[in-house]
């Protein structure tokens, strides 16, 4: 059996089934991201160790240098033998990193031979269900009609956006958007505004508009999507009164 170390390699059947079960073929923007992993060969290993691979061209070299690509899709499966938390990245200069975490070493395991008790990931998800696994409650923005929707799972701890043309679900880096929840709505206490982790518990203090707002904003810096509309981006001008305190409340 390929102990998946020889490179350049393709991918194994079960390395394959496990990263094609985050991407859903119903859905036009995963299914042309099955499309390149399927063109694409195992370059090398990445810098996270076991699990942690590159894909891209046969003949290309794995360049380390540069930081990890943001997370496209991510999810668990589980099987009586075996739990698998899979991670697929963004593409970046025609190359795909790719995280399989698992006890024992992935390619010990065939498909045909795994007996499955639950899987969920976030590419499936669609505007209206719950939140994949456990069936927590999704907070939905608009953030351009029938085009764009901010999703925020309090319980899982997750933003994402949902693109409803490809449908794809990306997946929002909480720190990078509270920073500018901070900023659109004026909040200059360093104890709340150096706080990402509190978001999710007071969630209910911030308005549909100022969810928006920040999205906005935080996507104008980042470029996580193309998004031609424009919104106003103006500061919050009235600051809630006792803003602290809300949020100490917030926790209770």
């Amino acid at each position: 059996m390929n102990n998946g170390r020889t490179f350049p390699r393709n991918l194994t059947p079960i390395e394959k089934m496990l990263l094609f079960s985050l991407l859903p073929e119903n859905k036009p923007g995963y299914k042309s991201y099955r499309e390149k992993i399927n063109s694409m060969f195992v370059i090398g290993a990445g810098r996270f160790g076991n699990g942690n691979f590159i894909l891209g061209n046969e003949n290309t070299k794995v360049d380390l240098s540069l930081p990890s690509a943001p997370v496209f899709a991510s999810g668990i499966n589980i099987y009586k033998e075996e739990r698998f938390d899979i991670i697929i990245h963004e593409e970046t200069d025609s190359e795909i990193e790719y995280d399989i975490s698992s006890l024992k070493e992935v390619n010990n395991y065939e498909p045909d031979k795994l007996n499955e008790i639950k899987k969920w990931n976030y590419s499936e998800w669609n505007p209206g269900d719950k939140a994949p696994g456990d069936n927590s409650f999704v907070k939905e923005i608009e953030i351009i009609n029938s085009k764009y929707l901010l999703a925020i799972a309090p319980s899982h701890k997750k933003i994402w956006l949902h693109e409803y043309k490809s449908g794809v679900n990306y997946l929002i880096p909480v720190t990078n958007f509270y920073n500018e929840l901070m900023r659109v709505c004026a909040v200059k206490d360093s104890k709340v505004a150096l706080n990402p982790s509190s978001f999710f518990d007071t969630l209910n203090n911030f308005n549909d508009d100022e969810l928006k707002m920040a999205f906005m904003s935080y996507n104008r810096y980042l470029k996580r999507v193309s998004i031609d509309e424009t919104i106003s981006l103006k500061p919050v001008k009235q600051k809630r009164k006792n803003l602290l305190n809300i949020f100490r409340k917030g926790r209770n």
